[in-house]
């Protein structure tokens, strides 16, 4: 009976983790702010609605940084550094617009900061 509990329990954790990834609470919360994809100083970039979308506005980006010298139990190694700013564009679809590097060096995955952090 333990077993068929715990199976039922994964099984049900991930068809709502898979479910998710087609959702729009997957682009608001998840995938929100996203760089797709890079083209010389093109950008997709995923703004989870393009409804309320800010254009020409420069936002801030981000890159999650892993580093291997954390030592300390439970500490975590992975730290967010700034790495340019860029100004968005044109809507592309519902989810995604384009956007154009002002400055630094952004990449495919970076984090484009859409509400900055207190």
């Amino acid at each position: 009976m333990k077993n068929s509990t715990k199976i039922l329990t994964v099984l049900t954790v991930s068809l709502f983790f898979l479910g998710g990834c087609a959702s729009q609470i997957y682009h608001d919360y998840i995938m929100s702010g996203q760089v797709v994809s890079t083209n010389g100083n093109e950008l997709v970039v995923c703004v989870s609605n393009t409804n309320n979308l800010q254009v020409d506005k420069i936002f801030s980006v981000y890159r999650a940084v892993y580093d291997e010298s954390v030592i300390t139990e439970g500490e975590s190694g992975y730290s967010r550094e700034y790495v340019g700013k860029v100004r968005l564009g044109g809507i592309k679809n519902e989810h995604f617009a384009d956007a154009t590097i002002v400055s630094g060096n952004v990449l495919a995955n970076d984090i484009v900061e859409f509400e900055p952090k207190s």
